[in-house]
C-alpha cells in the first residue's frame, strides 16, 4: 500500500513539473532557427562547411550576429555579438559619437577603420545559456538600440 502511494506521488510530481525548453547557447544554427520561428529573417552565412555569422535586419538596416569564445573547431562558443556598421561618406564626429554613448546605456559605439559608425552588443551565453524569453528580451533591446543608432547616424552626418 505504501509503495503504491509513493509511486502515485512520484508520478504526480513527474507530470506536475513543466518541461523546460532548451536554453539558447552561442550556437548560431540554434539562434537562427529560433529567430526564424519568431518571424525574424536570420540567414546563416559563411564558407562551405562552416558558419561564420547570422545576417538579419531590423529598423530598415541589416545587422550581423557573430559567435565568440569558440574552441579550435569553432564549436562550444561562449558569447554572441550583435553588430551593426553603417557605411557613410559623412560619419558623425567622434564628439557626437561620444555624446550618443553617454546618453545610451545599451550598445558600444565607435568609428571603425574606415570611419564608419558601428554599434555592438554582447550577450554572454556561457554555462548553459539563457532562456528563449531572455534571449528575445535582449533582441528587443537590440532592436531599440539599432533604431536609435541609425536615427542618430542619419541626423548627425557631417556635411
Amino acid at each position: 500500500m505504501i509503495n503504491r502511494c509513493l509511486a502515485a506521488v512520484a508520478a504526480i510530481c513527474l507530470f506536475a513539473v513543466p518541461a523546460h525548453a532548451k536554453n539558447v547557447t552561442a550556437d548560431l544554427e540554434q539562434i537562427a532557427g529560433i529567430m526564424q520561428k519568431e518571424g525574424y529573417r536570420a540567414l546563416l552565412q559563411g564558407d562551405e562547411g562552416s558558419i561564420s555569422y547570422i545576417q538579419s535586419g531590423t529598423s530598415g538596416v541589416n545587422f550581423s550576429i557573430f559567435a565568440y569564445g569558440c574552441d579550435d573547431a569553432g564549436d562550444n562558443c561562449k558569447t554572441v555579438q550583435f553588430y551593426l556598421g553603417i557605411a557613410t561618406d559623412n560619419p558623425p564626429s567622434l564628439e557626437k559619437m561620444n555624446e550618443f554613448a553617454m546618453k545610451n546605456r545599451w550598445g558600444r559605439v565607435y568609428l571603425d577603420a574606415e570611419q564608419d559608425p558601428c554599434i555592438e552588443m554582447d550577450i554572454d551565453l556561457e554555462d548553459g545559456g539563457i532562456s528563449e524569453e531572455l534571449f528575445f528580451d535582449n533582441l528587443e533591446y537590440w532592436d531599440m538600440v539599432v533604431g536609435n543608432f541609425s536615427d542618430f547616424v542619419r541626423t548627425h552626418e557631417v556635411d
